[in-house]
């Protein structure tokens, strides 16, 4: 009974004091979310900086030099005289004004180059190579092929998409080089030294990758990190809400310093444990597809018959419809009008359906895989949005839409049929998420200028008030 009572007598605590009880948990919990601030506030300071930094190619457009149709002998003749019975890619073109057979074969990560006319192997991997260099780079200097890469570094990163490329060195100050689509003539990237140092750090800082060989501890640690900076920035409001004035003003700076960016705070931290989560939880691609061309079909010789009236060709390059080739024409008309034709192994015309046909192949490939059934539409694409963003790369592709419970969408590279992005429900929220509460897309309208220099100024703001809290917390264990 006496318990009782004395129990009752106890006062009972008001809202403000339960809420300074979290001070400590503040404290603690801010000691943690310091070193994600540093290391994500730090490097993402720096990521502004990296897009201005990056070293800029002259063109992006690919190479459009005019094939030689004459006199040329057939791939079977070529190819078949060298032994080799089929390939898995096949295009004609031309370097240094002379025309070649180009050959991807089963096994091996650099093409395989046959003189058009003569039927010689030649070893053109490095030439050719050097010459789209050259040619992004608006500018004949020396250059060094430096091989070829066929899974993604730390330099060159899962951004780039294109695989396998080869790499060119140049003999600048800055040792600039350049990552090339051997296969289709595209530029991948260019890093100099200043950019793989950055890249490497923010690699290292903002995205753990020294705990890479830790498998699953790197996400759980940023896990940790994120989950500790929303908390102590939810119990620092609190606490700023409870408390009706702090005792200096090196305490009043830091909880009005803290008020002012917390819903930055959770916004980056928020969208950046959402990203990291969905990342963890991605199924896997499905295989791709990978055709194979028996050499003995190929005995038509391309030839200038196979040219529209007034047409100059560009690229001429083998796919797959029909489980048979068929050759892909892309050149210009009169010289004002851009083409774009099919033609059979005989070098027949095909039908304007042709491109949507070998589309649809290529999808139901992927779709059999993912389970997905037949598309819904079919549409092409040749502009980047929110579903489709830059970071895939590839443009103009083929968008498939799907009525499966993800509202999957797929994306076909017309130019080889490979899989270019795949998109359902969940990447849609996340992404959005991402684009405008992480990167602040929002801002775009003022510019990517001054949207990253508020961006860097926020960063740096959060640093700061780490600091000082740090600086607080040092003085009171010292008193």
């Amino acid at each position: 009974m006496t318990a009782a009572l004395q129990a009752q007598e106890l006062p009972r605590l008001t809202w403000r004091q339960r809420l300074l009880r979290l001070m400590p948990w503040h404290k603690r919990l801010a000691l943690l979310a310091c070193l994600g601030i540093f290391s994500w506030a730090g490097s993402g300071m720096l990521h502004p900086l990296m897009g201005y930094l990056q070293p800029r190619p002259q063109t992006m457009a690919t190479p459009q030099q005019v094939l030689p149709l004459d006199h040329l002998r057939s791939p079977a003749q070529v190819l078949g005289a060298a032994g080799v019975a089929q390939v898995q890619g096949l295009r004609l073109l031309v370097l240094a004004g002379e025309p070649y057979y180009q050959a991807r074969l089963a096994g091996e990560l650099q093409p395989r180059y046959w003189h058009a006319r003569s039927g010689q192997a030649v070893e053109l991997v490095a030439a050719h190579a050097e010459s789209l260099a050259r040619h992004y780079l608006g500018r004949d200097e020396p250059l060094a092929y430096a091989g070829s890469i066929e899974r993604f570094t730390g330099e060159y990163a899962f951004i780039n998409r294109l695989l396998p490329v080869a790499r060119v060195d140049t003999q600048r100050d800055d040792s600039l080089r350049l990552y090339v689509d051997l296969f289709h003539d595209r530029l991948g990237t260019m890093v100099d030294e200043r950019k793989a140092w950055f890249s490497a750090f923010f690699q290292t800082m903002h995205r753990f990758r020294w705990l890479d060989a830790a498998g699953p501890l790197r996400p759980v640690l940023m896990l940790v990190l994120l989950a500790s900076i929303v908390s102590a920035t939810l119990f620092g409001v609190a606490l700023f809400i409870a408390r009706r004035r702090a005792r200096t003003f090196n305490r009043r700076l830091h909880g009005w310093w803290g008020l002012g960016l917390a819903l930055a705070t959770l916004s980056f931290a928020s969208s950046g444990a959402w990203h990291l989560l969905h990342k963890q939880g991605a199924q896997p691609w499905p295989a791709p597809f990978v055709p194979s061309f028996n050499v003995a079909e190929l005995d038509k010789a391309p030839a200038a018959d196979w040219l529209l009236a007034g047409e100059e060709l560009y690229m001429l390059s083998l796919l797959e419809l029909d489980g048979k080739p068929i050759w892909r024409a892309q050149g210009q008309q009169f010289a004002s009008m851009s083409s774009l034709h099919y033609l059979d192994a005989q070098g027949r015309e095909l039908g304007n359906d042709t491109p949507r046909r070998y589309a649809q192949q290529r999808l139901d490939h992927y779709a059999k895989s993912l389970g997905l059934g037949e598309a819904q539409t079919l549409t092409l694409q040749h502009s980047f949005d929110h579903e489709y963003g830059f970071v895939f790369k590839r443009l103009p592709v083929f968008k498939a839409s799907y009525a499966d419970a993800h509202n999957t969408a797929l994306f076909i590279d017309p130019l080889d049929g490979a899989l270019a992005s795949r998109v359902q429900d969940a990447d849609r929220t996340e992404g959005w998420a991402f684009a405008y509460l992480h990167k602040w897309e929002f801002l775009a309208g003022l510019g990517n200028g001054y949207k990253h220099l508020l961006l860097g100024i926020v960063a740096l703001a959060h640093v700061l008030l780490a600091l000082v809290g740090l600086s607080l917390l040092r003085r009171g264990q010292h008193r």
